[in-house]
């Protein structure tokens, strides 16, 4: 049952849109754990608002998991999100690590991804001065 959820879950984040968002509930407890660089929440709505606020401000983001690993209560995935910003293509690859409760629905989803190469460098303006103070960093090495 629980490698049952886990596919669900993955299909699910593969095939996102703000109209299924709500299928989340067969497979997250409710008072799940999200933590990414932004954000520490916790509870099936607050899940679900983070997502519903992706879809209102992010033009066409999908996720593409290329890869996952479950071990007992524990699931590693590996995977890349793409979306449009900044007028061009973005991605942004990370990790993310589930974790299960006995019943096997996802109690927790922790986010690992380089918030300031993934995002902040692309940002008009900061990511100017991102990209110079690494030159800068790199001529004194």
């Amino acid at each position: 049952m629980k490698k049952n959820i886990v596919k669900n879950y993955i299909n699910l984040f593969s095939n996102l849109s703000p109209e299924n968002i709500n299928e989340f509930d067969d497979l997250i407890s409710n008072d799940i754990i999200f933590v990414d660089p932004f954000n520490k929440i916790k509870g099936v709505n607050a899940f679900k608002k983070i997502f519903h606020h992706m879809f209102e401000n992010v033009k066409e983001p999908k996720f593409l998991i290329l890869d996952y690993s479950i071990n007992k209560q524990r699931v590693f995935l590996k995977w890349k999100m793409t979306f449009f910003a900044f007028k061009s293509l973005q991605t942004i690859e990370g990790m993310s690590e589930l974790l299960l409760n006995d019943a096997g629905k996802v109690a927790s989803h922790t986010d690992y991804w380089d918030s300031l190469n993934g995002l902040f460098i692309k940002i008009p303006f900061i990511g100017y001065f991102y990209k110079i103070s690494l030159f800068l960093f790199k001529s004194k090495t």
